[in-house]
């Protein structure tokens, strides 16, 4: 890539646990810590594009389609926490020994809903009127949430590390379920290929396989013969290319 500004800045990517373990066995508990270490930087890489495009982004054409991108990038996380909201942290606080675990990180969805739902608003008005853009607006309304999100995308991470030695959580049923409600809400026109065109299939030297999310290659395959092509212009702000590899932001 030839561009000196990439998605891994200014909002900081996560390190996962698995990298940490160099090779190593790897835990129920350091699965899903990694696995979700892991959709936290497609938030973050989405988040990074919007805030490094934002104010170099002109034609109107350009600015309808980094609107579609910016409206998958919120549909994203809309769907991730909601997801975490309804299955993963009830059963989770249903297995664990320590009561109220998830209180925090549930409080947290709330430090940056707000501003979400105000870039969602923001997104519609520009949508109906497309000169009515202003890539500072943008900016602010990333400013304002970047920081709570950010935080809270970390913090989920320690502290699924913190509950590896609580032997009452079935880490395999977790991380089976979640991923059977993610994969039967997911968007399948702006999620899927918001995650697939973010995912960075060479982080932390490509130890977490050649797809994430990690759908069999036929599947995978689908997505982007049908599915990719019905937003293409928004993918151009991606991170990556369809196959999860890094690219040039071409308005950074």
């Amino acid at each position: 890539m030839s561009t000196k500004k990439w998605a891994d800045g200014p909002h900081k990517l996560l390190s996962t646990p698995r990298a940490a373990l160099k090779g190593q066995p790897e835990s129920g508990a350091s699965r899903n810590a990694s696995e979700m270490a892991l959709i936290h930087n497609i938030v973050l890489r989405g988040l990074n594009c919007i805030t490094l495009q934002a104010n170099h982004v002109k034609n109107p054409e350009d600015i309808l389609d980094f609107m579609a991108f910016c409206d998958a990038w919120s549909c994203t996380l809309h769907s991730h926490h909601n997801t975490e909201e309804t299955v993963y942290f009830p059963l989770l606080e249903e297995q664990s020994t320590e009561k109220g675990v998830m209180a925090r990180n549930h409080a947290e969805h709330g430090t940056f809903l707000p501003g979400l739902l105000t870039l969602d608003e923001y997104i519609q008005n520009v949508k109906a009127d497309v000169k009515t853009y202003d890539g500072s607006r943008i900016l602010k309304i990333t400013e304002d949430l970047g920081p709570a999100l950010e935080a809270h995308l970390t913090n989920e991470i320690d502290l699924l590390e913190s509950l590896a030695k609580d032997e009452k959580i079935d880490w395999n049923l977790l991380g089976k379920t979640m991923a059977a409600h993610s994969k039967k809400v997911a968007d399948r026109v702006r999620e899927v290929p918001f995650l697939i065109t973010n995912s960075d299939v060479t982080y932390e030297s490509g130890i977490h396989g050649e797809r994430f999310p990690p759908f069999p290659w036929f599947v995978h395959q689908i997505f982007r013969w049908v599915y990719i092509s019905q937003l293409k212009g928004a993918w151009r702000f991606a991170s990556c290319d369809d196959y999860g590899m890094p690219k040039e932001l071409p308005f950074a």
